[in-house]
């Protein structure tokens, strides 16, 4: 289909990329009250809670998942991350 992007009407994009190095908190599970870590890493997938990807709707339960650097990953809350170095240019 000629034309199509794959995006739906209204959709904004992702504030991150994969390959961005990220620092923010643990996304928790609905319920979890704990006081989530904070981790920093390189961004390895960008999502949301709706299951289909980043939606640009729901900002409270958009999610990155980052790998460390021991080579763990780890699933971050969007809404708090901080861009530390984008993909598309290499660290100072």
């Amino acid at each position: 289909m000629a034309g199509r992007t794959g995006r739906r009407p209204g959709a904004v994009s992702a504030p991150y990329q994969v390959g961005d190095v990220v620092r923010g908190p643990e996304a928790l599970p609905p319920g979890d009250y704990r006081t989530p870590a904070t981790y920093e890493g390189k961004v390895v997938q960008v999502g949301s809670g709706s299951g289909s990807g980043w939606s640009g709707v729901d900002a409270d339960s958009a999610y990155l998942w980052v790998r460390l650097p021991d080579s763990t990953e780890r699933k971050l809350a969007i809404r708090a991350c901080v861009l530390l170095t984008p993909a598309n240019r290499p660290a100072p």
